[in-house]
């Protein structure tokens, strides 16, 4: 059997198993193994080594100690601080409410590292609140879900750290290359939301105009939240500062998560062991599915696969931009299906070697890839986020609402990878600038 033809059934039998349902390190292992007992029986000997020494990765424990950062403050009053802060704050702007849920999933997003915290938060809290005040249904989902996906993308972040180990690119300019973007989309979420609500004033209407806030309980509300902003600044300050690696920054912030629920009396033992077990159940399937990845990639450079696609992508016509451009697209058709984590660890190890070929900084291609990674998010059919939106929201809000919510941030979305693709600047200023 000609080479061509084995690496083109590798990946159909990978996505025929990912499509039959069944977890997606199962799907990259066992198909491993299936055409490693095939072509290849001495290639069955990467298993151990995949076994033993991905978990031993000292970046590794950034994941657990971020996770239970994240787990921590979602408990610890963070979200319904935030909220009544931006509900006194622009409350009684058109669109105000889902202009604030946006700011508050973004700062909620620089103490997570993932999506779910501020999407299930909000959607119980913001959801309601804007919906009392006669907002457009789909205006107030589309704020949570837009803002949610930002978790992705806003350092902590966890698929950063992914990308990061794998495509051997230092974490700290990682997190500075998704400041500028993350902002920037989140802009333009605030942007689109306060005009369409100043143009259609049923899409977000004020909160009633007897409702009046002194200057004074406006200070105090703003003020409630800033443990939360000194714990940002002073993680992320540790790692842009050279201070600490993002490895102690997260121990660090762990720490200080547990700290602040303490003081405000947060930490209770179900708060404890949810957050203990939440973190335990999502750094266990990432390390599952980093293993797998792992497995499946040994083998498939064992069967000379690799250099086939490299070859076969280079001689593709259009040079660096057209090759950039079909990876980005691919990125996003595979995020229809798959969770993010699955594609990073599929799809870097596979692209990396072409870019080192092309020359391209591997910390722009970082924020373009997570910057795409966060579209999948929100891209239909299985969008992670509308599912999580769905368990969290009432009944009577079908997938059908969520769906029709969610279209014009996807293409804000979409502006936001075209201009970090054509602008470069935007993800790597940054991180050059503190070098």
């Amino acid at each position: 059997m000609s080479l061509e033809l084995i690496t083109a059934l590798y990946f159909i039998v990978l996505f025929a198993i990912l499509f039959m349902g069944l977890p997606v390190a199962f799907g990259l292992g066992g198909t491993a193994v299936l055409f490693a007992l095939i072509f290849e029986p001495r290639a069955l000997l990467a298993i151990p080594s995949a076994f033993f020494s991905t978990p031993w990765n000292y970046i590794l424990v950034t994941v657990p100690l971020f996770l239970f950062m994240g787990s921590l403050i979602r408990y610890s009053g963070i979200a319904e601080a935030a909220y009544d802060a931006v509900y006194k704050l622009i409350g009684h702007i058109p669109g105000g409410l889902a202009m604030g849920t946006v700011q508050v999933c973004t700062v909620f997003a620089a103490v997570t590292g993932i999506t779910p915290p501020a999407t299930i938060t909000m959607g119980q809290i913001a959801y309601p609140s804007m919906m009392k005040y006669g907002y457009n249904r789909s205006m107030a989902i589309g704020a949570i879900g837009a803002g949610g996906a930002l978790g992705a993308l806003i350092p902590p972040s966890v698929p950063f750290i992914f990308y990061g180990l794998l495509a051997k690119v230092s974490i700290g300019s990682l997190f500075l290359a998704g400041v500028l973007p993350g902002l920037m989309l989140a802009a333009f979420y605030t942007i689109y939301i306060g005009v369409r609500c100043r143009l259609q004033p049923h899409m977000g209407p004020p909160i009633p105009q007897g409702t009046t806030f002194t200057a004074r309980e406006k200070v105090q509300a703003v003020v409630k939240i800033w443990p939360f902003v000194v714990l940002i600044v002073m993680v992320l300050g540790v790692i842009w500062g050279g201070v600490a690696t993002p490895t102690e920054a997260a121990a660090f912030g762990a720490a200080g998560a547990f700290v602040i629920n303490l003081i405000y009396g947060r930490l209770t033992w179900p708060v404890l062991r949810d957050s203990l077990v939440t973190t335990l159940t999502l750094s266990g399937m990432g390390l599952w599915i980093l293993i797998g990845a792992s497995v499946y990639l040994n083998i498939f450079n064992t069967l000379g696969c690799q250099d086939l696609l490299t070859e076969l992508v280079l001689s593709m016509p259009g040079g660096a931009t057209g090759i950039l451009v079909m990876m980005m697209l691919i990125i996003l058709v595979l995020g229809m299906f798959m969770d993010d984590w699955a594609i990073i660890m599929l799809c870097t190890p596979l692209f990396i070697p072409i870019i080192d070929q092309l020359g391209v900084d591997k910390v722009w291609f970082g924020a373009l890839f997570v910057v795409n990674i966060q579209i999948a998010y929100l891209s239909p059919p299985f969008g992670f986020v509308l599912f999580w939106l769905k368990g969290v929201l009432p009944r009577d809000v079908s997938m059908g609402d969520i769906y029709r919510s969610i279209g014009p941030f996807v293409c804000l979305q979409l502006l936001g990878l075209t201009l970090v693709f054509l602008f470069p600047e935007i993800a790597v200023w940054l991180p050059n600038a503190f070098k």
